[in-house]
Order: C-alpha cells, then structure tokens, then sequence
C-alpha cells in the first residue's frame, strides 16, 4: 500500500472521529436539557425567556393646569405627538420599501421643508442601511398634523409591517407672554423656577411603572397588571392673581422703566385683608432695549430699601414711648454727623426749619431727623429696636410659595459689622437688606389695623377639577402694635401724600392714598462704598380710610434724570391705584352700581365650555348642532343661538371671540405655533383668516377683556 493510501486513510479516519464526537456531544446536550425540564429546571429557562422578552418602563400622566383666581388660564399642557420608525422591522421588505420611498420622500417634503426630496429619500435609505430602530423622525405634531401623517404610504401600514407609530407627549403653553411669567416660572433640566417649580411634585402627577411585552419587529407594547396601571394626571393649581391687575401693574411699570430708562424693577399688589398677592411684575432691560421677566426681583432681591423703612422706626419711637408724633428734635439744617459719618437731608439748605417734629420727619422723609431720634431712644438699648424688626417678621426669610434662594440681613450688635453708625444708618433704611415682599407686608400690615398676613399666591389645589385643599389666610402677627400707634402710623402715611415727599405725585390720583417714598444709593458691586446708582420706591396702600390694596413698587438705576421715589416710583403707584380704582366698584363707596343684566358679547369655540357659562348665568340658548365641536354664538331676541362651524384643513381659521384655551387647541390641531398676547378674547390675529398654511407658521393672537 502506498504511503498516500495511508495518509488519505488517517484523515478519512480522524475526521469521522471529530464528526461522532459532536454528534456525541450534541445528544447529550439535548439528554441533559430534557432531564431539566422534566425535572422542574424549566422555571430558569422560563425566567430566562420572560426576562428578554418583557421590561419595566415608566408611564407619567399629564402635567397639571395653573390657573388665575379669576378663572383665567395661565398654563396647560398641550398634546404633541413624535413620529419614530423601526427600520429594520420583520415585515418591511426591501422592494415593499423601496415601492413606497419615491411617494414617502416626496410628501415629506411638501409638508416638512427642512430638506427636499431627495434629501428625505438618501435620508430614509441611510437609516434602513444603518439599521437604526427607533429613529425620532418627527417631533412635536399636533393632533391634524399627525392624523394627515398617518395616511402616509409605510406609515399608514400597521406598524409591525411599515415600522412607524407615534408618542404622545404634553408641551407646556403659556398664555400671559411676558405678564408674571417669572412667578409662573418653569421647569428645565433640574432648574426650578417660580411656582412650575415649587409646585413641580403636584402638577406634574404620578409616575408608575408598567410591563411591556416585546412584540416582533422588536415593538413593545404594554400590558395591564391591575390597579395603578394609568399614571394619574397631575394636580391643578389656582393662583390668587388677577389678570386684569396683572395687565394693569405689568403695563405701568414697563412704561416707568422705559421713561427712565431703568436697569430693572418690580411691583406687587396684595389684598390687605387676605395677603393674597393680586399681582406681581418683574421686569428686565434686555439687550435690544426691552424689558422682560427674567428674575424675580419682588421675592429673590434683598437690597437696603432706603426712606420707605423710616414708617418702621417711627412705629418703634411710638410704640416703645420713646417718642409721639408731636415731639420736636433739631434739624441742623440737614446735616449732622454719627461719629466720622456725616448723614444729610436731599435739601440740606436754608429751607429746612430749625426743627422737624416726628411726623414731619416721616412726612418730610429727613435722614437728620428719623436717625437723632433712634439713636437718641436705642443707643444703649439697640436690641429693644431690633425686638421690633424679629416681631414684623424681618429677620427671617419670608415663607412664601415661591422660594427664595436668599435672605434678609438684619446686623446685631453681636456682628463684627456692627458699629456706632449702624443704628442711625439701620433707622433710615441702610445696613439692613430686605426684599419688596417683605416690605410691602409691613405696610399691608399698617393698613390691615396691626395683623400681619402672611402673603400667598396659591389659594386652591385641584384634582379633576375637584378642590382637595384650600388655602387659607394665615397670621403671622395678630398685633404689630397698639390700635393707638396704628392710627398714628397712618396719619403719618397719609401725610406724606397729603402735605409730604409724594404730594406733587398723586395730585391726579382718583382715590385717596396713604404710603411712603424712599430712595436709596445703592452699594458698590465690590461690597466698598456706595456708588451714584439709586434704587427709588413708594409703598402703601388705598383707599387711606378703608384700605383695600397695598402696593410697593421699586425702580432700580433709573437713568434719565429724576432718581427719586416721588418723581420714579410714586407715580407708577398712582397710576395703578387709578386703573384698579376705576375696575372696582366694591372699593367706589360714591358710586351706586345699577344692576343691570345683559347677555354675554359673542362668544366662539368648545361648545362644552360655552353651555356651562350660559347654565351658570341662566341664559335660555339654543344648540342647533349638538354633535359639533366648534361652534358660535348669536344673541337673538334674549336667546342665544349657537351655530356650528367649521374649520378647512390647510387655511387659517379665524378666532375672533374665541378664548385662550380654545385658540391654542385650535391652532395646534391646525399645526399653527401659537402664541398669545393679553388676556380675555381674541379680537385680532396676526395673520388674516383664510390664509393658506404652508409648514407650521408663527401666529400671534392678541387678547383683550
């Protein structure tokens, strides 16, 4: 035999051996694994299975509403819809894909002009190539948009044959523009601002998890697993804001920064009896010249506030016995000096008298008089003075809805800052920093005859539109002081505007106003000194005999002239008491409101919003089209008769009369980005009725009671 024979013979040889061997150990592979399943070791490879075919996930239900005290909607949440693709899903074959790309392509493109045809194609093809799954390929859809898409060839095909379905999600909308949008607030990568972030555990609801089944084509859907399985919605919040004070408070003091072309400012209007806060604005130069919210000034800045603090020395002085608001002290013609400390009056000349009673001094607004006689009172007594600051709650950051990320700064003589120039600095408003909420709480408790409220701006918790909490007026101070230093501390008020600082201010005013000007320089950035930069303020309160609001406004580095708080902030002030003294009948005691009944001005939209308002107010109306979801109304003899109407796909639909609410669902669904100025009804639109939609336009809707 030839030694080829052999060697062929060898390999024939070990190669059946290695081919028995696997036979061998592949027979015994399945002898072992059905010995396990049959002696319960299944349990694993079931575990095993189930553990790749199904995950956990978590469901989150929709963020909740914040609404006005009067009804108005200042937040919501929108649905929108993300259109996302699996392109390697099982059914979906190479010729069904490329049959259907041409068609796909070019749809997409008419409707979504980021890229052409051809690019939407190349784009399509690249992701099948790649195969990516769960490709994002559309984002922020409104509910026509979507419905339109969804006819679309692959997409219109079950989603386990075409790859495309779609995820709900909710977009924040906000109704007011720039009008308390700080307080409002937001949410955003771990940022919590205004009440959207204190009150962001309640409105954004509860998250579960849920089970989902793998399906093929890699889809999950889920599967119910009893009780908790629906996320619940979130909570709604009802603020205790009016839009109309809002409007009013935010108009005034944009139109004040821009005449004194201001660096930034704030006002606030809070109910005396309540502290239910009305109304809060904040506003910002910008670089392009215009004023918006961006911090939130009346809560978050503590700054020494100047001469508006000198109604709290005089309630110390008048409370303690130290003084009365007859009591005479020296003037030196405005100027005296505290040590190496020299403190002056604005007109430190020859007009100033030889002496300032108490009252004058507070009228006056005079720095000589106020700090002779605290210092004179509380030189070796300061902490009988500071008792006070403890007692209206200035020594502690306020507990307000929206937090604060700082803190009064009120000094003691334990500080190492503390000097013999502190007392008389603290008694006219320096060395001490406070915010403008603060404040206007000890005028608002001034006027609310010595109980201090503590303010609030949440007033209602809801749930399915249901009220699981009320908030209440909370004390914090039943008694500031004595009923007969109150009324002292009003005279004193009332005589600032009457005879003082603030009387050229409210000359116009049409209702009888009771406060205190201040104007303080304001520090040096470096912490040394103070700088020529001033903040000016007026605080208080109307009508002066039976006080209904109080108000506090502060301008801050006014820069066109006037630097004070008579000529910059008093008539801010004014004319927000004017606008919300001519809106209140409640507060006109010489006016004799005739009641008269009238049916509502034309009314637009959901008829589910619009039949319950008409029950509410017992107006017969007929409904000539009950399944229709957009209607209008007729007032016809009494009667108003509601009509149907409807909107064409692809034409901008005309929302004249229509509310907030509805504007936006209609224009979302009619894949228009919208946004709105003002508040009430729509009564113009920046884009004419009827107008051909091409992509998704920006529209602008103004609002107006």
């Amino acid at each position: 035999m030839t030694a080829n024979k052999i060697n062929t013979r060898k390999e024939i040889l070990n190669r059946s051996r290695i081919i028995f061997a696997c036979v061998a150990l592949f027979g015994l592979y399945l002898v072992v694994s059905i010995f396990r399943l049959q002696h319960g070791m299944e349990k694993d490879f079931s575990i095993s299975q189930e553990r790749k075919n199904t995950r956990v996930s978590e469901q989150t239900g929709i963020r909740g509403n914040i609404y006005a005290g009067d009804g108005g909607l200042l937040a919501t949440s929108v649905p929108t819809y993300d259109l996302l693709w699996d392109s390697r899903v099982n059914a979906l074959t190479d010729q069904h894909f490329t049959e259907k790309l041409d068609s796909l392509s070019y749809l997409l493109a008419r409707n979504f002009k980021k890229r052409n045809k051809q690019e939407w194609a190349a784009k399509l093809i690249q992701l099948r190539k790649s195969g990516h799954r769960y490709y994002t390929l559309l984002t922020d859809l409104s509910f026509d948009k979507i419905k339109q898409v969804k006819t679309w060839p692959l997409i219109r095909e079950d989603k386990y044959k075409g790859g495309f379905w779609t995820i709900e999600e909710g977009k924040r909308m906000y109704f007011m523009g720039e009008m308390a949008k700080r307080a409002i607030g937001y949410t955003k990568n771990g940022v919590n601002v205004g009440l959207e972030g204190a009150f962001d555990s309640m409105l954004k609801g509860q998250t579960v998890q849920i089970v989902e089944q793998r399906l093929p084509g890699n889809i999950w859907r889920p599967l119910k697993v009893g009780v908790g399985y629906e996320a619940e919605n979130g909570k709604d919040i009802v603020t205790t804001l009016d839009t109309r004070f809002q409007d009013i408070t935010q108009y005034a003091l944009n139109k004040a920064l821009v005449q004194h072309r201001a660096d930034h400012g704030c006002a606030i209007v809070m109910e005396v009896a309540t502290g239910q806060i009305k109304a809060i604005a904040n506003l910002k130069r910008g670089q392009d010249g215009n004023y918006y919210e961006s911090m939130n000034y009346a809560v978050d800045q503590f700054m020494e506030p100047g001469s508006t603090f000198k109604i709290i020395s005089a309630l110390a002085l008048l409370e303690d016995g130290e003084a009365t608001p007859s009591d005479s002290i020296a003037t030196h013609r405005g100027k005296i000096k505290f040590y190496d400390t020299e403190f002056k009056d604005d007109e430190h000349n020859k007009t100033i008298p030889r002496t300032y009673t108490l009252q004058e001094c507070v009228e006056q607004s005079s720095n000589v008089g106020i700090s002779q006689f605290v210092d004179k009172a509380y030189r070796n007594k300061p902490s009988e003075f500071l008792s006070h600051l403890e007692q209206l709650g200035l020594t502690l950051k306020p507990n307000f809805d929206i937090p604060s990320s700082n803190h009064p700064v009120v000094l003691d003589p334990n500080n190492a800052l503390w000097s013999g120039v502190t007392l008389p600095s603290m008694s006219i408003g320096y060395a001490t920093r406070l915010s403008p909420l603060q404040l206007l709480s000890v005028y608002n408790a001034i006027a609310n005859s010595g109980q201090l409220m503590n303010p609030y701006l949440v007033k209602e918790i809801r749930q399915n539109g249901k009220v699981i909490n009320q908030i209440s007026p909370k004390i914090i101070n039943k008694k500031i002081c004595s009923k007969r230093t109150n009324k002292q501390l009003q005279e004193m008020l009332r005589g600032v505007v009457v005879r003082g600082t603030a009387q050229n201010a409210f000359k116009e005013c049409l209702v009888d106003v009771a406060g205190k000007t201040g104007t303080a320089r304001i520090i040096n950035k470096n912490g040394r000194g103070y700088s020529n930069r001033h903040m000016a303020s007026f605080v208080g309160y109307f009508p002066a005999d039976k006080p209904t609001y109080s108000i506090i406004v502060v301008v801050n580095e006014p820069s066109a002239g006037d630097i004070y708080g008579a000529g910059v902030a008093a008539p801010v002030f004014r004319d927000i008491a004017n606008k919300i003294y001519s809106a209140h009948i409640r507060i006109q005691p010489e006016l004799i409101a005739q009641e008269k009944r009238s049916n509502p001005s034309p009314l637009k939209g959901n008829p589910n919003r619009i039949i319950p308002i008409l029950d509410e107010l017992e107006i017969p109306y007929n409904n000539e089209d009950g399944d229709s979801e957009w209607v209008e109304s007729q007032n016809e003899a009494g009667t108003i008769s509601l009509s149907s109407i409807s909107h064409k796909s692809g034409l901008v639909p005309d929302f004249k009369n229509m509310g907030a609410r509805e504007a936006l669902i209609l224009a979302n669904k009619m894949g228009l980005n919208a946004r709105i100025s003002g508040y009430g009804r729509v009564y113009q639109q920046s884009i004419k009725p009827s107008t051909r939609i091409h992509n998704k336009i920006d529209l602008t809707l103004f609002l107006k009671p």
